[in-house]
């Protein structure tokens, strides 16, 4: 690996992050390797810092310690929800990595291809263990980046054939069905939420914050031994039938547990674990029954996949080296 110089950093854009070749089989063992390290003691991560902002709009510090030898990444990002009317988005993360013996930055790193990789990852690592391995169909409420970034990483891990896919603007939906067409799929184009959770294996829910939350989905709606990963916080769905799902995890308890800070909508009560319970083989569940994971944003994901994405580029000699 080559020699980080004294008194620079790394710069990596988008484009670097992407063109390093990170495979999603990877992404999704480095997030198995995260929980599985945090619950037994060997990763640290820390409360969400919010600092609000007028009109709803907020900055966001999250992130973890974690590796050996140790790196620490914090994903940085204000979200301003006003700028979807300005045609901008409305969140745009900086990930920054410092290494954990001195104290010294490393990295600050264009966030967009992390934090949409890197929730994908979470949900095929939560699929791999409570979806069923023949999943042939998956539904998508919702059809943004997240959509795509799911169709991707999901489609190496599970035998799909089609999709079904909703959103609320139907020329969303429909450039999104033509893109899984390309790639292979047959896409159904839904009028309403209800048939993508009723004839899916595997569902991804991820209305965008900016979005009032709607409560509409159906717990009930889903097939014995399907599966949903509810990025959007559960925001998208009705509560009370949420305790038709057999079996609800969620990322991260310290976030999401009924002492957490994480906001879903669920019980927190009724969480059966979250992934580092997952790793370690501790929730049980039934092949036959569904089962859920329901996102509060773990910051620890952003501080392994920040740590992964800098070692390989300094293994690739990607990015540009900044003077501090």
């Amino acid at each position: 690996m080559p020699a980080h110089p004294d008194g620079h950093l790394l710069y990596l854009s988008r484009a670097d992050v992407s063109a390093l070749g990170i495979e999603a089989l990877e992404l999704v063992n480095e997030v198995a390797a995260c929980f599985s390290a945090k619950a037994e003691g060997l990763a640290r991560s820390t409360s969400t810092l919010s600092i609000p902002m007028s009109g709803g709009a907020r900055f966001v510090a999250k992130g973890g310690i974690i590796g050996s030898p140790p790196n620490c990444a914090i994903k940085w990002f204000g979200y301003f929800p006003a700028n979807a009317k300005l045609g901008i988005p409305d969140y745009h993360p900086l990930p920054i990595v410092s290494e954990a013996t001195k104290g010294m930055p490393l990295a600050v790193i264009g966030g967009t291809w992390i934090s949409e990789v890197r929730t994908a990852a979470i949900s095929a690592f939560a699929a791999r263990h409570l979806a069923n391995d023949q999943s042939a169909s998956i539904g998508f409420v919702a059809c943004g980046a997240q959509a795509y970034a799911h169709l991707e990483l999901f489609r190496q891990l599970f035998p799909l054939v089609r999709i079904h896919a909703y959103s609320r603007r139907k020329e969303t939906a429909e450039k999104f069905c033509t893109h899984a067409t390309e790639v292979g799929l047959r896409a159904e184009l839904c009028d309403t939420p209800r048939p993508v959770v009723e004839h899916s294996d595997i569902i991804i829910t991820s209305v965008p914050h900016t979005a009032q939350p709607t409560h509409q989905l159906g717990g009930d709606w889903m097939s014995p031994g399907a599966f949903a990963s509810m990025v959007d916080r559960g925001n998208s769905w009705d509560r009370a039938s949420l305790s038709c799902i057999d079996t609800v995890i969620t990322d991260d308890l310290a976030l999401s547990g009924p002492q957490g800070e994480g906001g879903i909508n669920f019980e927190p009560k009724r969480l059966a674990g979250d992934l580092g319970d997952v790793s370690l083989g501790r929730v049980q569940y039934s092949s036959q029954g569904r089962a859920a994971i329901i996102f509060s944003g773990a910051g620890i994901v952003d501080a392994a996949i920040g740590a992964l994405v800098y070692q390989r580029a300094r293994a690739t000699g990607k990015g540009v080296l900044l003077p501090l």
